[in-house]
């Protein structure tokens, strides 16, 4: 995991643990009593111990922690390293406002979430039928023509429009040009998480649902966010939605390879009960 060796969320944390042993440790010495010439010892003792149970802290958040539970109003928030697909629950997966499915690297690159659910979905089923299920469960939203694109659908959906198949969440986050490159304002994200949340809201039933970092493979949004900051912006857009009200289990998927971006100590300093 990112973590830095000299972190103030670290001192706070190796506070609080070392604040409970040096008060207990303290009330025994009181009691018992110790002769004054044990006085520097003592000192020294504590000053190890100061240093150990930081070193300590510093260890687990940087070698051994994969996972922080978080509670967001009624929400139990699991923010955790794991492989998306292979999670228990409901999948979030963020497409383009198309909702394309032709995974080609121009359209949509198959290392994206959006071409890898494409690409499962394919392992057990045709194109045809995954267009026709989209179609279906689009019915009733609403949607522009676009004619002129030449490449992929031509079916406009707002950004935020998102539906359920099966145990996949699809939501319409990115917007595409005439290059059918991806991009997005920073007001667009901000209001797309304020919708996607209303929308978990309405679907989830109890399920869990499993979500990745969403924004991060937008490298056309502005300004641009670290994961950490992405991160962050989805809790605190969670922290505001309509879903605190309605007690349900989220994951906040990190992709293995992004862990070394994540600091679970700031999270757990920032999003503390």
């Amino acid at each position: 995991m990112k973590q830095k060796f000299f972190d103030v969320n670290l001192i706070k944390a190796q506070w609080s643990i070392f604040s409970i042993i040096s008060t207990i440790t303290g009330f025994v010495l009181a009691i018992t009593g110790v002769p004054n010439n044990y006085n520097i010892g003592i000192l020294v003792g504590f000053i190890i111990l100061f240093i150990i149970i930081y070193i300590l802290i510093f260890c687990y958040y940087k070698f051994l922690c994969n996972h922080i539970e978080l509670k967001i109003g009624k929400v139990d928030l699991d923010v955790k390293i794991g492989d998306l697909f292979k999670e228990d629950g409901i999948k979030v997966i963020p497409v383009n406002e198309y909702f394309d499915t032709q995974v080609d690297d121009v359209i949509i690159s198959q290392t994206s979430l959006h071409g890898m659910y494409v690409k499962e979905y394919l392992k057990y089923n045709d194109l045809e039928s995954l267009n026709s299920k989209l179609e279906e469960c689009l019915t009733g939203y609403k949607y522009e023509e676009n004619l002129s694109r030449t490449e992929g659908k031509t079916k406009k959906y707002a950004i935020g429009t998102t539906i359920n198949i099966n145990e996949y969440i699809l939501t319409a986050l990115t917007k595409f040009n005439d290059k059918n490159e991806a991009y997005l304002s920073m007001q667009e994200y901000l209001k797309f998480l304020n919708d996607f949340w209303n929308e978990i809201n309405r679907i989830h039933n109890g399920r869990v649902i499993n979500v990745p970092i969403i924004g991060t493979g937008i490298s056309r949004i502005n300004p641009v966010l670290s994961e950490q900051e992405f991160l962050e912006q989805i809790i605190w857009s969670l922290k505001t939605s309509s879903l605190i009200t309605s007690k349900s289990k989220i994951n906040i998927i990190i992709y293995t390879g992004d862990k070394e971006k994540i600091s679970f100590s700031e999270l757990k300093n920032r999003f503390k009960k």
